[in-house]
């Protein structure tokens, strides 16, 4: 029998959307970690604040029980109550946000990275005498295309930082270093075993990209011509009565051209090598999960692994560098936080190579500064295209986000997936802020 409990939120949508889930698929999910627990009840809850995720439903789910254990004095088995909490992802509710924002297709790239590349990756480090690994991902349970069930780190400590405060300067360097672990394992799979590397980037069961390809751009016209005009709408009102005005607005238009936008968007995520590695894709705030141990930051994790896409690393390095982080932070830190970045990725490219490997002599530490310095810069763009969806999305109040717990039967009807829209005036200004960075900076 399964014996079920529902948020009683009527928004939320979990009786639907968890109606599969039974106690012995839990129980069967759990059996290698927890062979001794009897799972007697589960109930979940949204595991997401509204506007924390847009293209899935993320649930919670609380599962208790008993849990046997053998009394050494009595040489008896006796049972004491057991907890423990899972994270449930699936695909939205509404069909029409599925088809949007191609949640089937990320499905897959998740389903991917969890099943075939994170364990080639651990099969690969596990071949070099590497003390401390690479490990910041968390457990998956399941991995099938209409759910991912994983390890809730929330009970381990681990907390996510504010969307709409970004990073600090220790999460920035501490980010920074874990991903360039992670894009090491990319680089130096690809010069020792280039055949099992490349396999995972194959279009049957490997990572593809799924949003920014030329044959989407129709599809998505629509949708970029909507952020396009908020956001240039944004310039103009923060920049009103300025001298310089329509110097940046010229270049902000023309960025935003429907001519030349998701070409450029396109171009910006194709791989080009020697530096290429399978990258995060999705690198904002809400998927990093923290742990701090007296007010220090002690360990982090990466989150959600269904835009990861085979580019540049410095598509994963703009997106945090440029809007997870304040200007002025910036400023002081961006040459020291790349050099950071490079120091951590090569002493891990010579941990997981030969003396005599090409990381020693044509990639060698000065060689992937400069590549990453140049990438970098024209990534840029890049960083400014994502804005256009993500500063709205880091900005909005939550009653501003759409809804994604909510049934498609009560969502407005004839009303396509629109951007996030906000009129906050931290919004004007971060994408104002930008904007002016990379046109002084010669990047637009």
């Amino acid at each position: 029998m399964c014996v079920q409990s529902v948020s009683t939120d009527p928004d939320s949508a979990v009786g639907d959307s968890m109606s599969e889930i039974t106690l012995d698929f839990l129980q069967s999910l759990l059996k290698d970690d927890y062979p001794d627990v009897a799972i007697q009840h589960f109930e979940g809850a949204p595991g997401s604040k509204r506007g924390d995720n847009y293209t899935s439903m993320v649930y919670r789910i609380t599962l208790t029980g008993t849990r046997r254990r053998d009394d050494p004095e009595s040489s008896t088995e006796t049972e004491e109550p057991w907890e423990c909490t899972i994270i449930y992802k699936c695909l939205p509710e509404s069909l029409q946000r599925r088809e949007t924002f191609k949640s089937e297709e990320l499905f897959c790239n998740e389903v991917a990275f969890y099943t075939k590349i994170w364990p080639a990756f651990l099969d690969f480090q596990n071949q070099w005498n590497i003390h401390n690994q690479f490990k910041s991902i968390p457990k998956c349970y399941l991995a099938q295309n209409d759910c991912v069930v994983l390890k809730d780190l929330k009970r381990d400590g681990f907390v996510m930082a504010d969307r709409r405060q970004g990073l600090g300067l220790e999460q920035c360097y501490l980010v920074l270093k874990q991903l360039s672990h992670f894009h090491a394992l990319s680089l130096a799979m690809k010069a020792h075993n280039p055949d099992g590397f490349y396999e995972l980037l194959n279009d049957k069961d490997g990572v593809n990209e799924v949003f920014f390809l030329e044959e989407n751009t129709e599809y998505y016209k629509n949708y970029y011509r909507e952020a396009t005009r908020n956001a240039i709408a944004m310039v103009e009102q923060e920049l009103s009565g300025s001298e310089d005005k329509e110097v940046y607005l010229e270049k902000f238009r023309r960025f935003c051209s429907e001519e030349r936008f998701f070409h450029t968007m396109v171009e910006l995520v194709t791989p080009q090598e020697p530096l290429a590695v399978i990258c995060h894709g999705d690198c904002w705030t809400n998927n990093f999960l923290f742990k701090y141990v007296d007010g220090d930051i002690a360990d982090m994790y990466l989150l959600d692994f269904q835009l990861v896409r085979y580019a540049s690393p410095a598509i994963d390095l703009v997106f945090i560098l440029y809007l997870c982080m304040e200007r002025e932070l910036r400023a002081e830190n961006l040459a020291s936080l790349l050099e950071y970045y490079t120091d951590e990725l090569h002493r891990r490219l010579l941990q997981l190579s030969e003396d005599d490997s090409v990381f020693t002599t044509s990639l060698n530490r000065d060689a992937l500064h400069e590549l990453l310095k140049e990438d970098f810069k024209r990534c840029g763009e890049f960083a400014l295209g994502i804005a256009l969806d993500m500063f709205p999305i880091m900005t909005c109040d939550s009653d501003e986000a759409p809804n994604v717990y909510q049934p498609e039967d009560s969502a407005p009807q004839g009303s396509g997936v629109q951007p996030v829209q906000t009129s906050s005036a931290e919004c004007r200004r971060r994408m104002t802020e930008l904007l002016i960075e990379l046109v002084d900076n010669d990047i637009i």
